[in-house]
């Protein structure tokens, strides 16, 4: 969708992080590049985007000529083949050659074209897999994150029902201590107090899981100060859901995940070209350059070669027996075992593969946006169903405070109706994050930046 660069602010502000100096929470955006920065799996993606890079430069240069050396020096005792003077001959011998050779493929059914076609394909299908791995990470930790501040909502909801049920406690222990209330009803506010404390354990106990379980998806790992920041929340009221169709044509123009699974069939289409060029015949041209030099050669200058008197000095011998050599010519593919047609034959499997694999992905996506787009509509129905419930249980939490104030309700009425209270005010947080979370999916499958 788009990459996610590690800015060396960020790496300040994770240091200061790491190293618990002041109270520096955690945004939703540094929690996301914390956690691609130091996941394992990105990494190794990242090696593989590289080999690819290499993979593509190597095609390129396969495409120029080559171009090789060579020296050789023997030493040879007894019947030899002095290659001076081309004879046989029992002696010792000290000679060598050396010489430079380069080839140049001038035609061979495009291979060499088709080959770096289809590794740049592979390389932006590596680059695209590295962007989706990014998005995953992304979606991960953004749940994290909203599991993690609805936790904490519910926690704060747990502590007001404490705060609420001890308050009631200490009026009627002050209303017992005037006798105007048996100390039965004391008992029975009490209990409730020690369940609503319970819950409230639960409650924190749950934060705590939520805040390990973002920790693991960062890779965050001996932070115990571990604190994120509590952005404002768009309201669920006014949140738009876009529609269905909109999200899955932004969707299919820029996920990776669907550019990947194109770039795909490219490289299998290139592929199955470089397997049909294995065809055509092999047009290269050659350059050699030789020369040679032995201790048995005489030097043709000699006035007597029967009786050579003149030195044959190696310089003098290297310039002397030079050779150069510029060829063409072509190879014809006859027979080869079957190996050309067994190539393209799997080739065109391969290919056909990779279109599979691209209606798949398309599926898969629209898939995916119609349940999430399915589970955002159904999240407001609920949020707005939620509102209702607690403005409703809020007027029947009262009126049983108040009959229990005035004595003609009991204990029991009254803990009723702070539990469904306390449990309508938890479902309205739950799908108040939960509808947050499908249209934030909804949104970064548009391409819209994920923030708060």
């Amino acid at each position: 969708m788009r990459r996610i660069f590690i800015t060396s602010l960020l790496s300040l502000s994770v240091l200061w992080n790491l190293n618990g100096q002041g109270d520096t929470r955690w945004t939703l955006k540094e929690c996301i590049r914390y956690a691609i920065q130091y996941n394992l799996d990105v990494k190794r993606q990242e090696l593989i985007l590289q080999s690819t890079d290499r993979d593509l430069l190597q095609s390129k240069m396969d495409l120029l000529p080559n171009l090789n050396g060579a020296i050789e020096h023997q030493l040879g005792s007894g019947r030899v083949l002095d290659r001076g003077t081309y004879e046989w001959k029992n002696a010792s011998v000290s000679q060598g050659d050396m010489g430079l050779q380069s080839d140049l493929t001038i035609f061979n059914g495009l291979q060499g074209l088709n080959n770096m076609k289809m590794n740049r394909a592979s390389h932006m299908m590596s680059r695209e897999d590295l962007e989706a791995m990014e998005d995953q990470i992304t979606l991960g930790v953004m749940t994290g994150y909203l599991d993690l501040l609805r936790n904490n909502e519910l926690v704060e909801v747990a502590e007001h029902k404490v705060e609420v049920t001890r308050s009631q406690v200490e009026r009627m222990e002050q209303l017992v201590e005037v006798g105007n209330e048996a100390r039965g009803k004391l008992l029975e506010v009490n209990a409730q107090l020690s369940s609503a404390k319970l819950s409230l354990t639960r409650a924190i106990n749950a934060r705590e899981i939520a805040r390990l379980n973002l920790m693991h998806m960062m890779n965050l790992t001996g932070e115990t100060t571990f604190e994120i920041d509590e952005p404002g929340l768009p309201d669920p009221a006014l949140v738009e859901i876009p529609s269905l169709d909109t999200v899955f044509r932004k969707a299919m123009a820029i996920l990776p995940q669907i550019k990947s699974a194109e770039y795909g069939i490219e490289t299998m289409e290139r592929q199955l070209a470089l397997q049909q060029g294995k065809r055509s015949p092999r047009v290269f041209a050659r350059g050699l350059y030789y020369t040679n030099y032995s201790d048995g050669l005489i030097n043709p200058r000699d006035p007597d070669p029967v009786n050579p008197t003149l030195d044959y000095a190696l310089p003098t011998q290297l310039q002397d027996n030079q050779y150069r050599q510029v060829s063409m010519g072509i190879q014809f593919p006859i027979f080869n075992r079957w190996q050309v047609q067994t190539g393209i034959n799997k080739a065109r499997i391969e290919l056909q593969d990779a279109e599979y694999r691209y209606q798949s992905a398309v599926l898969d996506l629209q898939k995916s946006i119609q349940q999430y787009h399915t589970e955002a509509v159904a999240a407001m129905d609920n949020y707005r169903s939620a509102l209702e419930s607690v403005a409703s249980n809020e007027e029947v939490f009262r009126f049983a405070e108040e009959r229990f104030r005035v004595g003609t309700g009991t204990a029991l009425e009254m803990q009723e109706a702070r539990n469904q209270l306390y449990e309508a005010t938890s479902e309205m947080v739950s799908s108040k994050y939960v509808l947050i979370f499908y249209v934030k999916i909804l949104d970064f499958y548009m391409g819209k930046e994920i923030a708060f």
